[in-house]
């Protein structure tokens, strides 16, 4: 099974191979806040399963992209 992030109900990126990776992936972007040390996206977005995209997809592909990291 994949997941992905929702905003609304929608589709807001690429699916991941794991719950866990789709919400690293979201921290890395900013959506995720601290709630009394537990992550949690922000407003109206939420991690669901879903299908696999058709093709393989990377970084690039987000509607969103994560910050990289310089080092």
């Amino acid at each position: 099974m994949s997941y992905a992030v929702f905003k609304d109900g929608e589709k807001v990126s690429r699916s991941f191979s794991t719950e866990e990776e789709a919400l690293r992936k979201a921290s890395e972007a900013g959506l995720v806040e601290d709630d009394n040390g537990q992550p949690v996206l922000e407003q109206n977005l939420e991690i669901k399963p879903c299908s696999p995209d058709p093709r393989p997809q990377d970084d690039e592909d987000l509607d969103w992209v994560p910050e990289k990291s310089t080092a």
